[in-house]
Parts: C-alpha cells; sequence; structure tokens
C-alpha cells in the first residue's frame, strides 16, 4: 500500500469510522435513555447480573484470533475458515455449558428469573461466531462506509422492537430482545455485504499459527473482562438489584465518550499502524499525538458531566435515576484513564508482544480484587474508591512498560498530558464551585446548556491562548 493509498483509506476510514461510532452510540444513547424512563432500575440490574458471563464467553468465542487476522498481512481463505469454523464450535459449546449453569447462577443471585434470561441472551454467542470473520475481512479492507449501512439500521430496527416491548409491559425482556434482534440482523447483512463464505477447511497448521498469538490475548481478555465486571458480582450479590441498576447505568454514561473516541480512532489506526509496526520512531510520533488529542477531548468531556451530574441525570433518566449520581461522578474521575490505559495496551499488541499485555492485565486484575474485597465493608463508595486508585497505579505502570517498547516512557507521557490535565483541573474546581453556589438555583436546562457554553468555551480559549502542542496536532489533523 503506497503512502498516498494509505492516506486517503485513512482519511476515509476515519470519517466512517467516526459515523460508525457517533451513530451507533448516540442512537444507543437514545434507546437507553428511552428504556431506562420506562423499565425500572431493578430490570437493569437483572441484566447486569447476567452480563459477566455473557462477555466472558464472547471473549474466548474470539480467543485473541480476531486480532491475528488483523495483524496477519497474508491471510488466505484457509486462515480465515479455520478461524470461522473454531468460533462456531467454540460458541455452540459455551452455549451448552450456560444452559446448564443457568440453574446455579440464579441460585447464587437468588433471582430465579435468571434461569430463562440467560438461556435466552445467551443465543448472542451463537449469533455473533457466524459474522466474527466476515467484520474481519470489512475492517481490514478498511470498509467502514459498509458497516454503517448495516450496522445503523439493525440497530434502529432492534430499537423499535425493544422500546414497544417496553411500553407494553415487557420489562427486562425488552432488554434482552434489543441485544438479540441486533446480533442477528447485523450478521445477516454482514453475510450479504463482506461477500465471503467459508470453506470447509481447517488448517492445523493455520490454527497452531492464530492460537500462538492470540491465547495470550485471549487469556487477557477473559481475565480483564472477569475483574472489570467484578463489581457487578459483588454489586449483585450483596447488594440489591436496584444498586445494581444504578452502577451500571452510571458505568454505561460514564464509559461512552471514553469508547466512543477510543475505539473511533483505534478502529482506523490499529490496521494502519500494524502496516509499519517496525518503525518505532513513527509509531511514537503518532501515538504521541494520538493520546493527546483523545485526552484534550475526552476528559473535559467527562468532568462536565461530573460537575452537571445532578440536574443532568434528573433532566434525562427522571428523579428515579438520581441515587446513580455519586456513583457516576466517581466513577468519571476513574474514566479519565481509560484512553491512556488502552493505547498503552495497544503498543504492545502492535508490537507483537501480547505476553506484556497478559502479564500487565494480571497485575491490573490482582490491584482490583485485593481493592475490591478489602473496600467491601466500607459499601459501594468503598469500592468506586478502589477502582479509582488501582487504575491510576496500573495507567502508570502500563505507561512505563509499553513507553519502553517506542521510546515513550511513563515521563514523556506525563509531560506531554500535563498541560491538559491542568488545565482541566483548574476549570474543575471552578465550576464545581459555581455550580453549587449559583448554577444549580437554575432549571436543569439551563443549567446545562449555560454550564456548557462556558465551560467549553473556556476551555478551548484557554488551550489557543496558551498555545498547546495538541491545538497544533488537531488543526493539522483538520487541514489533512
Amino acid at each position: 500500500m503506497t503512502k498516498t493509498t494509505m492516506q486517503s483509506s485513512a482519511k476515509s476510514g476515519m470519517f466512517w469510522s467516526f459515523m460508525i461510532q457517533g451513530g451507533t452510540q448516540i442512537i444507543n444513547f437514545i434507546i437507553s435513555v428511552v428504556l431506562a424512563r420506562l423499565l425500572l432500575p431493578e430490570q437493569f440490574g437483572l441484566i447486569g447480573m447476567i452480563a459477566i458471563f455473557i462477555a466472558i464467553s464472547r471473549a474466548l468465542i474470539d480467543g485473541g484470533f480476531v486480532s491475528s487476522l488483523i495483524r496477519t498481512k497474508d491471510a488466505d481463505d484457509v486462515d480465515y475458515s479455520t478461524v470461522f469454523f473454531v468460533n462456531l464450535a467454540s460458541s455452540f459449546f459455551l452455549y451448552i455449558l450456560l444452559f446448564i449453569a443457568a440453574p446455579f447462577i440464579a441460585e447464587f443471585y437468588h433471582q430465579d428469573i435468571l434461569v430463562k434470561l440467560i438461556r435466552v441472551l445467551g443465543l448472542i454467542l451463537i449469533i455473533n461466531a457466524f459474522s466474527l470473520v466476515q467484520s474481519v475481512k470489512l475492517n481490514k479492507a478498511l470498509q467502514f462506509k459498509t458497516q454503517f449501512k448495516l450496522q445503523l439500521p439493525s440497530l434502529v430496527i432492534s430499537a423499535l422492537i425493544s422500546i414497544w416491548m417496553a411500553y407494553n409491559g415487557y420489562g427486562v425482556w425488552s432488554l434482552v430482545a434489543k441485544d438479540i434482534l441486533y446480533a442477528l440482523f447485523a450478521t445477516i447483512q454482514l453475510w450479504y455485504y463482506a461477500k465471503w463464505t467459508p470453506s470447509f477447511i481447517f488448517d492445523r497448521v493455520k490454527f497452531n499459527y492464530h492460537f500462538n498469538f492470540g491465547y495470550k490475548l485471549s487469556l487477557t481478555s477473559i481475565i480483564n473482562t472477569t475483574f472489570n465486571n467484578l463489581y457487578l458480582i459483588i454489586i449483585g450479590k450483596y447488594f440489591s438489584a436496584a444498586q445494581l441498576g444504578f452502577y451500571t447505568r452510571a458505568r454505561s454514561l460514564e464509559q461512552l465518550p471514553s469508547e466512543f473516541f477510543f475505539n473511533a480512532f483505534n478502529r482506523v489506526f490499529y490496521p494502519l499502524l500494524a502496516q509499519y509496526n517496525d518503525d518505532d520512531e513513527r509509531l511514537k510520533r503518532t501515538y504521541s499525538q494520538l493520546l493527546q488529542m483523545v485526552v484534550f477531548v475526552v476528559t473535559p468531556i467527562l468532568l462536565f458531566l461530573g460537575i452537571v451530574a445532578t440536574p443532568f441525570f434528573r433532566w434525562l433518566l427522571t428523579e428515579k435515576w438520581l441515587p446513580a449520581v455519586p456513583y457516576f461522578q466517581l466513577l468519571v474521575i476513574s474514566g479519565v484513564f481509560y484512553p491512556i490505559h488502552k493505547y498503552n495496551l495497544n503498543i504492545c499488541n502492535l508490537k507483537g508482544r501480547s505476553d506484556m499485555v497478559l502479564k500487565l492485565s494480571t497485575l491490573q486484575n490482582s490491584l482490583l480484587i485485593v481493592g475490591a474485597f478489602s473496600a467491601i465493608w466500607f459499601g459501594i463508595y468503598g469500592l468506586l474508591f478502589s477502582m479509582i486508585f488501582v487504575n491510576l497505579v496500573i495507567t502508570g505502570v502500563n505507561s512505563y512498560f509499553s513507553g519502553r517498547l517506542i521510546g515513550y516512557g511513563i515521563k514523556n507521557q506525563i509531560q506531554d498530558l500535563f498541560p491538559i490535565l491542568s488545565l482541566n483541573v483548574i476549570l474543575v474546581a471552578l465550576f464545581y464551585y459555581l455550580e453549587l453556589n449559583y448554577f444549580s438555583k437554575l432549571p436543569d436546562i439551563y443549567n446545562l446548556v449555560i454550564v456548557a457554553i462556558l465551560f467549553f468555551s473556556i476551555y478551548a480559549g484557554s488551550a489557543v491562548l496558551l498555545k498547546m502542542n495538541v491545538v497544533n496536532n488537531i488543526k493539522g489533523y483538520i487541514k489533512k
């Protein structure tokens, strides 16, 4: 791929990647708001109780093969077909395990309805396994426009059916239907647009190649999934379903900005950077610019939402969700570290150091479990404070080890990010004081609009006046 072709593909890919990420997340956000108004926190809590089991099963089905296929430059039909049948067989096996385990999971949480919920929602594993390879082929070809064309209608149709079900009293089953129908519609369209069907081939050599790279990523993903959802298990077990519902709602809103920008950039840049991952200087320069841009954009959005959390939740989700506000405000602090943490792990993947990813993830999850069981005696707030502390520590550790791979260590990262984070801290202190003493007296919608205009105007203006490097980087990418 020539430099001109790569730049053209990157520009087109970036636009459609943002369209995919923006379109799907905006619609998902609207859907979640509508469903939150129609359903009870307890019903979201029930889904939260089983989310970890579905997520771990998905990680096992992937097996790291998806990442291996993306980074394999000369992957052929034998590679794709071998991975396809491995994924499919894994999905059936894991669904059977979930089906058998459902009564035991329900007994653990003391919620009998979970038996049926697990057995129905678990079907999503088999549905998704039919389309993993097709999705990889579209990603490798940077055909994000095609993905946008298939994802959006799938999401809209499944959402409309889910909202109709919620409005007509189907309760938690409307949430199950949304996920199942989306997976089904998307899979059907992926088969149509990818123009690829598996050959009846299984090559042991190809399997071993992808397995040897992917199993470490798979273990990492499983461990991360387990421990990232550890709080769901603890809250679901030791607290009420309603409290778990408040936590999951706060968590989903906190993750929205971080995941949007990280996934949108990563969808394009991971396959492209894989083309020249031997050029450490280029990786270092690009990584530095991307990290600064994402932190510059994501951090103020998160902190602004933390400042106006009370009027935001009351206006958006109604009074019944206000107990989630303090959870959200603490999670926002933890969320600031998310893009730094994820981009550092990406460097390890690009350099083929899946062993380092596994070690770093093991350390993170060890700290999470120690922190969780040490803090559980202090209630949910103790759990959330422990999460903030662990995320801060592990972000520093990741920055140190992964940064050494390309000569961009923790000292360099702190120097680049310090001006951005300092500006955010100053503005948060100022606007939190103003919110408590002045803006909170306004009607919610006026409060949100006025604070947003003032906060982001001062933020952007200050960055320009201070001549931050990130402003020039953003301008440069816009011109390109």
